[in-house]
């Protein structure tokens, strides 16, 4: 939205207490003209179809629906608008459905009202906004997930002794596409460096001993 003009902002969340103290606390936020606060996914559908809000807040668990179901209801609604989760919910399955519902930001309730605040700014200016606590409950899960068909595959051509470019032209992809998965992989085995990576490969069976090169 344009930078001069204020935005609209529903709450949706089903503890009063914290609904009300989200609206004191960032009722002061210089990019919002109105707060209103709903504790149901049917509230806040009703209100949608009178009148659309700029940007939406929304807890994931709600009495009625979870926020990731109402998001897209929401946004079949109002495509337009833009929306932020505000959950304290951190578990493997409820992170990944977050990031696939195409949510423009994620805090946690654990984090401090001003990163609810500066993904307000971020998000009303077009920009994503995920919060710190967020980012590392992502790390977190990265690490505890196991490699892909395709990143072992990746990382037994590594152990090869294959260059970026080598790999990319043999699995007929862009370099970028194997740099990607060369992080993913090496946040995965938490390696620091391609020997240290290799190694971890090999301790934890993804590729044999007798395939290393480094």
């Amino acid at each position: 939205m344009d930078a001069t003009e204020k935005a609209s902002l529903l709450i949706i969340e089903d503890h009063e207490i914290v609904a009300l103290g989200l609206k004191t606390l960032i009722g002061s936020h210089p990019a919002l003209h109105s707060i209103q606060c709903v504790s149901t996914a049917k509230e806040a559908i009703q209100l949608t179809v009178q009148h659309p809000y700029d940007l939406y807040v929304i807890d994931v668990e709600l009495p009625d629906m979870n926020g990731i179901e109402l998001i897209k209801n929401l946004k079949l609604l109002s495509p337009d608008s833009a929306f932020i989760f505000h959950t304290i919910h951190d578990e493997l399955w409820t992170l990944r459905q977050m990031v696939n519902s195409g949510a423009n930001g994620i805090v946690m309730k654990s984090d401090d009202v001003q990163e609810l605040e500066t993904a307000i700014t971020q998000v009303l200016e077009g920009n994503n906004y995920f919060s710190s606590h967020f980012r590392e409950c992502c790390e977190e899960m990265e690490l505890h997930q196991t490699l892909s068909d395709r990143e072992i595959e990746i990382l037994r051509l590594i152990a090869e002794g294959l260059a970026t470019k080598d790999i990319a032209e043999q699995l007929f992809v862009s370099a970028n596409t194997i740099e990607f998965h060369r992080k993913r992989i090496m946040r995965k085995l938490r390696a620091t460096n391609m020997a240290q990576l290799v190694r971890e490969g090999i301790a934890k069976g993804y590729i044999k001993a007798t395939n290393q090169k480094l």
